[in-house]
């Protein structure tokens, strides 16, 4: 009898043992106010799956030096989070893994079934290193009270008709009083006005187009709401300058729909969102996050089903409404809570006119060198015809040309 107890008792440890064994787990890396609310997918995931899904939380802040640290180390979780400027860097590293195996057995993650421009940030060489789980793109946030004491019931839709109303603005309410929100430094601010004009930093095979009468234009545009000074030059605080009319338009994403609602209440109803305005397209920035499986994993299969799942337009859907993250799933934005919102369908109608800056690795490098030339031009240091000309010798020594 003794025997025979112990034989079961073996034999219960053994089972419970192969049983524990079985049970997989993804390690990911996140950020941000992402990376708190992720446990709500994962534990939806691990009902549906028996994959459980460990998130470490990362500041963006030292999130790009920890998986430099990582990829060198070899010490990374199975996948993570990644911005869409990352995407290159990283990629050409090799630490990304191809997911174009992956791709083709799939019937979820298909690249039709996301924004052109979304789609754009995963691919590097021909190979896709990532899938897009949401979206940002800048749209246009104006005052509508302030505008409609200058003649302008809506926003203002071209660039005459921006510059328009910034000058009459400021003229009502004095100059260097009131002005448009615009970054010096910013490539996500200034590039869009190079593209609305039909311009480019750099093409697909990187020739370099800055002396290109499309992107000279558009700096000339920019850089005259600073030779005019109208330009805002408000403090810190963006919510307090746009309440006091200091702002009363700047370009944004869709994070500030809800801060602004619960930041300044007391201009509710006198502020709405509009499209970039119009010069050849009015084409914008667009952002956001992918998921990447690191070549380093020895669980792409389990991390390979996270992504489906968080693609599937349900849980697009659902992520929408814990954060109010923008889906990347065209299809997601069918539904009612999307398309009848007065705010986020504005959104969704600019995501079909948006481009990303470009997937090269040198793209770092180019963008401090942009930034640097923009704001000497801005600050009256130097005029458009020399900047161009330090920049193209910028860009040709970064490319290498």
């Amino acid at each position: 009898m003794r025997k025979t107890l112990i034989l079961i008792l073996g034999l219960l440890l053994v089972l419970t043992s192969l049983s524990s064994s079985q049970v997989k787990t993804i390690k990911m890396w996140a950020m941000g106010e992402e990376a708190k609310n992720l446990g709500i997918m994962a534990e939806k995931f691990e009902k549906e799956t028996g994959i459980k899904v460990e998130v470490q939380a990362l500041p963006w802040t030292a999130a790009f030096s920890k998986i430099l640290t990582g990829i060198a180390g070899r010490q990374l979780p199975d996948m993570a989070m990644m911005g869409t400027t990352w995407m290159a860097p990283f990629s050409a590293m090799g630490a990304f893994e191809e997911l174009n195996k992956y791709m083709s057995k799939s019937n979820i993650v298909k690249p039709d079934k996301f924004f052109p421009a979304s789609w754009e940030t995963v691919v590097y060489g021909g190979n896709i290193y990532g899938i897009p789980w949401y979206v940002d793109v800048r749209v246009m946030y104006y005052r509508t009270d302030m505008l409609k004491e200058v003649g302008y019931d809506k926003a203002p839709a071209t660039w005459d008709e921006l510059y328009d109303a910034i000058k009459k603005l400021s003229q009502k309410y004095g100059v260097g009083k009131c002005g448009l929100g615009l970054s010096p430094t910013e490539a996500a601010n200034f590039l869009p006005f190079v593209w609305q004009n039909g311009g480019d930093i750099i093409d697909r095979n990187k020739n370099i187009l800055v002396k290109n009468p499309e992107f000279i234009e558009a700096l000339e545009f920019y850089s005259r709401f600073y030779r005019e000074n109208l330009v805002a030059k408000g403090g810190a605080n963006v919510f307090v300058d746009f309440e006091s009319g200091l702002l009363p338009v700047f370009f944004s994403g869709p994070w500030m729909i809800s801060m602004i609602k619960e930041q300044v209440p007391k201009i509710t109803g006198k502020w709405a969102i509009a499209l970039m305005p119009k010069k050849k397209s009015r084409t914008s920035f667009v952002g956001g996050s992918n998921w990447v499986i690191f070549t380093t994993s020895k669980n792409k299969d389990s991390a390979w089903k996270f992504i489906e799942f968080m693609s599937r337009p349900e849980n697009q859907l659902e992520w929408y409404k814990i954060l109010r993250s923008l889906p990347a799933v065209k299809e997601t934005w069918k539904n009612k809570e999307l398309s009848e919102d007065p705010f986020t369908k504005v959104f969704g109608e600019q995501l079909s006119d948006a481009k990303s800056t470009p997937i090269i690795p040198e793209w770092d490098k180019i963008e401090t060198a942009l930034g640097r030339r923009v704001e000497e031009v801005c600050l009256g240091k130097k005029d458009v015809k020399e900047t161009v000309e330090l920049l193209y010798e910028d860009l040709r020594k970064i490319l290498k040309k």
